[in-house]
């Protein structure tokens, strides 16, 4: 018997872009964020802090991206082969 009920691939598969698209929103925005911030703290108001915060928030939205779809590309995670159960 399974150990729980079965999830259509499609569910999980808008769980994956929910779970996407909200870290690449929070992501960026931080990133936008602390750029605006450090632009106007410490950089007199200059647009370069803005434009490498968010692309800093983006970047690492996006290799989060690639964690959730790709997880076999993650260096040191291992999957183990299970035989197949009839």
């Amino acid at each position: 018997m399974s150990a729980g009920p079965k999830v259509p691939s499609e569910d999980l598969l808008s769980q994956k872009w929910d779970r996407v698209i909200s870290n690449f929103v929070v992501k960026t925005g931080l990133g936008l964020s602390a750029g605006i911030v450090a632009s106007a703290l410490l950089f007199k108001k200059r647009s370069w802090p803005i434009a490498i915060a968010g692309g800093w928030g983006f970047g690492v939205a996006y290799a989060d991206a690639q964690r959730v779809f790709h997880p076999y590309h993650v260096p040191g995670v291992q999957f183990e082969k299970q035989k197949p159960s009839v």
